[in-house]
């Protein structure tokens, strides 16, 4: 018995010293990363199944989509005004879009937000309400909750899907220096997180 455990002891040493040995040779990291917890809570969840089930098989749900992803700065645009549509646009995410099954073209974009948002949800909403209706993405807002009307659902998805219109092709307006300064301020507060304010009721 001993010897037995005389064995298991060495057996122990040998294999830490191997494990330290193993983590001298590995090549350090400078940036690490973890997997979040609950990419998508049981609202959401339930709310990304009844839309889903409100649109049908001919569409396709993305959950938690970057906005730039989706859109872009238009390229009529000069250059200074281009990073500024970039940069308020940046941090941007729409909660889920619908696009074709066949080819997946984003066909609308959905919000779907608390009763009662945060002041910094509430000014990304307008920011991407202001970015959708300048690209023609039709956009729905609707309101999470623990259960869903299905049939408003889908009759307010498949008109805002059918009403979808090509972007128009006429050039930007001229820039005013006070709309610069909101486009910097649109894209800080993009980035801002998001807190918890009771005097403003969500959109549906």
């Amino acid at each position: 018995m001993m010897v037995f455990a005389a064995g298991l002891a060495a057996a122990g040493l040998v294999f830490h010293v191997l494990g330290l040995f193993s983590r001298l040779l590995r090549p350090r990291r400078l940036l690490a990363y973890q997997r979040r917890e609950g990419f998508l809570d049981f609202q959401q969840r339930l709310c990304l199944g009844t839309i889903e089930e409100a649109v049908g098989g001919d569409f396709r749900i993305f959950a938690r989509v970057a906005a730039g992803a989706v859109l872009s700065a238009d390229e009529r645009l000069g250059r200074r005004r281009r990073r500024a549509a970039e940069r308020a646009l940046a941090g941007g995410v729409l909660d889920f879009l619908v696009c074709s099954a066949a080819d997946t073209y984003p066909l609308c974009a959905v919000l779907a937000s608390p009763p009662e948002p945060g002041r910094a949800r509430r000014r990304a909403l307008a920011a991407l309400r202001m970015a959708c209706d300048d690209a023609g993405l039709a956009l729905v807002e609707l309101t999470l909750a623990d259960g869903y009307d299905l049939g408003a659902i889908r009759r307010e998805l498949l008109a805002a899907i059918g009403g979808t219109e090509v972007q128009s092709a006429s050039a930007p307006d001229p820039v005013a220096p006070e709309e610069e300064s909101l486009l910097a301020e649109l894209a800080a507060v993009m980035q801002e997180p998001d807190g918890h304010d009771t005097g403003a009721r969500g959109r549906r």
